[in-house]
């Protein structure tokens, strides 16, 4: 009887959908995506970040960037190195099961009032395989009373 339950189990395994493949790290799309945002934004190591949770030919919707893996680093580099005091708050991370927006405020400067962002990712067989971003600076002042976070 065992022996026919593990057949079973490995018939069952070998026959799951295409979709399935994203639990095989087992963690869902939000967990990646938490986890490359807390190495990335948080800990500022983002090439270990890119290296770990990135696919090598992933897709970059931002027009100041090209397609790629190799590229996006290529883009980061300069962008971390002149910016030693980059200070990034995530509000909310939130998403489906393929789908993941990170809501964060960012400052490049000590000092100023930075941006709020909203990246957008897409997550294939445990790796972000889309990006897209919104950006936008912190006002001065709001016609509204309602905090941007």
């Amino acid at each position: 009887m065992k022996a026919f339950q593990i057949a079973l189990a490995a018939l069952t395994l070998s026959a799951a959908p295409a979709g399935a493949a994203e639990t095989k790290c087992g963690m869902t799309a939000v967990e990646i995506v938490s986890k490359f945002s807390q190495l990335f934004f948080v800990e500022k190591k983002w090439h270990e970040a890119f290296m770990t949770y990135v696919a090598e030919d992933y897709t970059q919707h931002n027009p100041m960037a090209q397609d790629g893996r190799a590229e996006a680093l290529k883009h980061l580099g300069p962008i971390f190195d002149a910016n030693p005091g980059l200070k990034v708050d995530i509000k909310r991370i939130f998403g489906d099961d393929s789908h993941v927006a990170v809501h964060y405020h960012s400052v490049m400067q000590p000092g100023t009032k930075g941006f709020a962002a909203v990246d957008m990712f897409r997550v294939k067989d445990c790796k972000i395989v889309e990006h897209w971003d919104v950006i936008q600076p912190m006002p001065e002042k709001s016609a509204n009373p309602h905090p941007m976070f």
